[in-house]
C-alpha cells in the first residue's frame, strides 16, 4: 500500500474520529480511579481515500490514553489533547486542554480526475478542547457528555480552522460491555472549505472540473457507535462505525458531488490492552 495514501486515509481518520466520543467513554468509571491508569488500542479501519471520496482504503486504528487522577493525554489516531482541569472544579465533571493533531493531504488518490488536481500536503493544526459531562444517566457508570474541539492549522496548508461538536452517551448493559453513542456537527471556515473543496482556475484546467468557491459554514454531521468486550481485567477487544453526511458548500463541490460521494463512511476494529 502507497505510504502516502495511508497517511492521507490516516488524517482522514481523525477528522471522522473527533466527533467519535465513543473510545474514551465507553472504557467506564474504571477509568477515573485514582493514580495511574489508562488504556491502549491498536487495530485497523477503512476509510474513504479522502474526504468526500467514493472510493475507501485501509487505515491503522491507533488509539490511548495516559492519566494520573483527574489529568490525561489522549491519542485518537494522529491527534492529542491533554486535560489540565481537576475532577472537582464544578459540580459537574469538566475537562478542558490544548489538543494538536495531524491532518492528512490529498496525493495520489484513486479517483482519476481528484488526483490531477494539484496535491495537497499534510498539515499540523492547534486549538483547544472542553468536555462537560455528568453520571446522572439511567444506569450507574453511564455517562452523558457534551464535547467541542476547535483546531486551526500552524503548517500553513490551509490556514483554516474546524470546530468540531456534539453530545455522547456511554453506558454499559452487562458486565464486560461497555457501549457508546455519539452525534457531531463540523463547522468549517472558508480557507479550509476552499483548499480541499474548492476548485480555481488552475486545477479546473488540470482536472476538466468545473471551477467552484467553497464558502464555510458547516461540514458535516455524524454518528458514531462503538461497542467493547473485556475478557479480563487488562484485555478486550473494540469496533465501531460511523456515519458522516458532507452538507452545505463541502457537499456541492464538484469533488464530492460529481466525482465523489457527500456520505462517508467508517469501520474499525482493535485490541484493548488497559493498565
Amino acid at each position: 500500500m502507497r505510504a502516502v495514501a495511508i497517511a492521507t486515509r490516516w488524517g482522514l481518520a481523525l477528522t471522522m474520529l473527533l466527533g467519535f466520543a465513543g473510545i474514551s467513554p465507553a472504557l467506564g468509571e474504571e477509568e477515573k480511579a485514582e493514580g495511574w491508569g489508562g488504556h491502549l488500542i491498536l487495530g485497523g479501519l477503512a476509510v474513504p481515500d479522502y474526504e468526500g471520496s467514493e472510493d475507501y482504503g485501509p487505515a491503522p486504528l491507533a488509539a490511548g490514553k495516559l492519566s494520573y487522577d483527574d489529568y490525561y493525554i489522549e491519542a485518537r489516531g494522529p491527534g492529542l489533547r491533554a486535560n489540565v482541569l481537576p475532577g472537582d472544579l464544578l459540580p459537574f465533571g469538566l475537562e478542558f486542554g490544548p489538543a494538536l493533531s495531524y491532518r492528512g493531504g490529498r496525493d495520489d488518490v484513486d479517483n482519476d480526475r481528484v488526483d490531477d488536481l494539484r496535491n495537497i500536503d499534510g498539515t499540523i493544526e492547534m486549538g483547544a478542547f472542553a468536555k462537560l459531562y455528568t453520571d446522572a444517566g439511567l444506569l450507574p457508570g453511564d455517562e452523558i457528555a457534551f464535547e467541542i474541539e476547535w483546531l486551526s492549522d500552524v503548517g500553513g496548508e490551509h490556514d483554516g480552522t474546524t470546530i468540531s461538536f456534539g453530545p455522547s452517551y456511554s453506558f454499559q448493559p452487562w458486565e464486560r460491555v461497555h457501549l457508546g453513542i455519539s452525534a457531531s456537527a463540523t463547522y468549517a471556515s472558508g480557507n479550509y472549505n476552499d483548499t480541499y473543496f474548492g476548485i480555481d482556475a488552475d486545477n479546473a484546467r488540470r482536472s476538466g472540473l468545473s471551477q467552484y468557491d467553497a464558502d464555510g459554514g458547516i461540514k458535516d454531521v455524524g454518528l458514531m457507535v462503538n461497542a467493547i468486550y473485556q475478557w479480563n481485567e487488562h484485555w478486550g477487544i473494540t469496533g465501531m462505525a460511523g456515519i458522516t453526511q458532507l452538507v452545505g458548500d463541502a457537499a456541492d463541490s464538484p469533488i464530492v458531488d460529481d466525482e465523489g460521494s457527500a456520505t462517508q463512511a467508517i469501520v474499525g476494529a482493535g485490541l484493548l490492552f488497559r493498565f
